[in-house]
Order: C-alpha cells, then structure tokens, then sequence
C-alpha cells in the first residue's frame, strides 16, 4: 500500500509535459514489443525502470542547490537524467556532497540566438509558443525563468568544488555542454566532461545484446550508479579546450536556425524540414502494417518515429513537423491537434 501511495504522489507532481513523456515512453515500448514478438526487448524491466525514475523524492529536481559543503556538482540536461542521477546519488550515500544542477532545456531545437541574454530567451520562447505543444503546461515557455534559475544555482558553487557535465553524443547535451561552459568561463573550478551513455555501453553491451543510448537521460538509475567510479578516472579539461568551447557556444549564439542534429564528431545544423520525409515514411509503414489506409493516432506515429530515430530530438518537435505535414497538404487529418492524443493522420 505504501508504494501505491508513494506512485500517486509521484504522479500528482508531474507536469503535464512530463506525464506526457512518461506515457510516451510506455506506449512505445508496448508498441515495439507488439511489433516484434521476438524483439530482445525487457519489457518488464524497461517499465520497472520507468516507475523507479517516478518515485524519486523531491520532483523539483532542478532545485537541488549547491552549498558550501558541496564538493561536487553535476551539470546535467534534462529531468529525465537529473532524476535518474538524483536517484543514484541518494543511493550511493553522496546526496550531502554532491549536487545537480538541471538544464530544463532541448538544446537541438529551438533558436539559440543570443539565449545567454534576454532578448535571445524571448525568441526562444516565442519561438516555443508559435510551434511546439506543451498542453497546458504554460510554465514551459517561461525560458527567461528557467535560464535565470540555471544562473542562480551557479553563483554558490564554492571555488573548491569540481564540476562534472554529463554530456554524450548527441547536438542536444554537446550544445548544452557548450553553452555550460560559457556561463561557467570565470569559474575557477576544475571541470570534468562524462559521457555516461558511452560508459554504460563500453561496461553492458555484448555481441548478444546492443543498448545504443540516445542520451544520457534514457539510463536507468542502477547503471549510472555502476559507472558512477568512472568519473574520476576523467581529468579537467585544459583551459585551451574550455576557452574552444566557450568560443563555438558564441558561434551558436549567432545563429538562427531551429534544428540541430549530431553527425558523427560534431553538431550540425539542418533544415527544420529535416526530418518530414522520415515521418511520411513511418506513417506509410504503419499503414502497411494494417494492410489499408486508415486513419492513425499521431501518438502512435510519433512514438514509432522515436524508436528508430537515430537522433535525439524529442517527441515535441516531431508532432511539430507532423502537424506542419498536414497544414502542407502530405497527411490527413481526423480530431483537433491540440495535442498528439486528440488527432489521427493517414496519407493522402
């Protein structure tokens, strides 16, 4: 009964965006399971990971503010990390020592112009507002908030600490880590970069079972807490690479472009339209597995779109591009697309 207790707790602190993303998560690994009865696929653990990450305690995670005890503060982008890493840490004994700081960002979409300042905020949440669905969850625009959050947590990290950021091979945390370490360039802290998606993999996969992660936030709180020794094995990046960095952030700055994706050993910018042929293929390929043309729920599109998608782009910015196929004349629609649930598509 208690945990009963404990997971309606839990899901009464959800944002609406979060809840969303929990459940899209869920759905696509029933669809992936139904799809491919013979699929490796744990489907029993890959859910108990999910109702872990729920019963985290304290949802406000991007709280979990420096001191002056804190020897070690961790960057990270994204609560879906931030509460899997929260997770280990209390297991591990640390949570007094060590602390997170969560950029509750996407970095690989979305204007970047400028977003250290406030102008490049208000663009960017413009930007949010005219295309990406959040439901009701208006807290989610608020992108001046959530950069002066960032900025405040910063400003008591003692000199002593060091600094890890975790960040992987995808455009969102490389643009993360990017703009991190601008808003870090008078610090005087040593800085260690870990890529944790590499280091599960390097430790887990075998010729018989591959995990590519897509980002550090789809790592369940046990293997974090497995690699968790590794970090230490990194050292400070050397103020040359920090100051390179700092500079490519400055270049980003400058920019307008909404789309990002990573293309091997950098971060690339694309057309907004990169991924539409992609969305109009997954939806022939879920027609055909109905053998007709019926109408689908764009859930469903999108969720099969996430789970071959070889980037990290969040389910928000392909509905965007659904939606933008259907205003274009490629799809049909059927309900009102307020959001991925109220809506079917089929091919014209």
């Amino acid at each position: 009964m208690n945990k009963l207790v404990e997971m309606q707790k839990a899901i009464n602190g959800l944002s609406l965006n979060d809840a969303r993303q929990v459940l899209t998560t869920i759905k696509l690994q029933l669809d992936l399971v139904e799809m491919n009865k013979n699929a490796n696929i744990d489907l029993y653990k890959n859910l108990r990971d999910i109702y872990g990450k729920l019963l985290v305690p304290d949802n406000k995670i991007s709280r979990w503010i420096p001191d002056a005890a804190t020897t070690k503060v961790h960057i990270v982008f994204g609560d879906s990390l931030a509460g899997s890493l929260k997770f280990a840490i209390q297991q591990l004994g640390y949570e007094d020592t060590n602390k997170i700081i969560c950029f509750r960002e996407q970095f690989a979409i979305g204007p970047l112009w400028q977003l250290h300042e406030e102008s490049g905020q208000a663009e960017r949440g413009g930007w949010f507002r005219d295309h990406i669905n959040f439901g009701d969850d208006e807290t989610d625009y608020d992108f001046a908030a959530i950069h002066q959050s960032i900025t405040e947590q910063m400003a008591p990290i003692p000199d002593e600490a060091s600094i890890v950021i975790w960040s992987g091979k995808n455009a969102h945390e490389q643009v993360g880590l990017r703009y991190a370490l601008y808003l870090l360039r008078n610090s005087p802290n040593k800085i260690v970069l870990f890529d944790a998606a590499e280091a599960c993999q390097r430790k887990y996969n075998t010729a018989d079972r591959y995990i590519d992660y897509l980002h550090a936030g789809e790592i369940p709180p046990e293997k974090l807490q497995a690699v968790w020794g590794e970090i230490g094995e990194n050292g400070a990046i050397a103020w040359e690479t920090r100051r390179r960095l700092e500079r490519e952030w400055l270049e980003f700055a400058n920019q307008h472009e909404v789309l990002r994706i990573w293309d091997g050993d950098r971060v690339l910018n694309v057309d907004e339209h990169h991924f539409d042929s992609y969305l109009l293929e997954t939806v022939e390929k879920l027609h055909s597995y109905k053998a007709n043309n019926d109408f689908i729920k764009a859930a469903r599109v999108i969720g099969e779109a996430l789970g071959y998608c070889d980037q990290y782009v969040g389910d928000s910015y392909l509905e965007y591009r659904l939606r933008q196929l259907i205003y274009n004349g490629f799809l049909e629609i059927k309900g009102v697309p307020r959001a991925m649930r109220f809506y079917s598509v089929r091919r014209r």
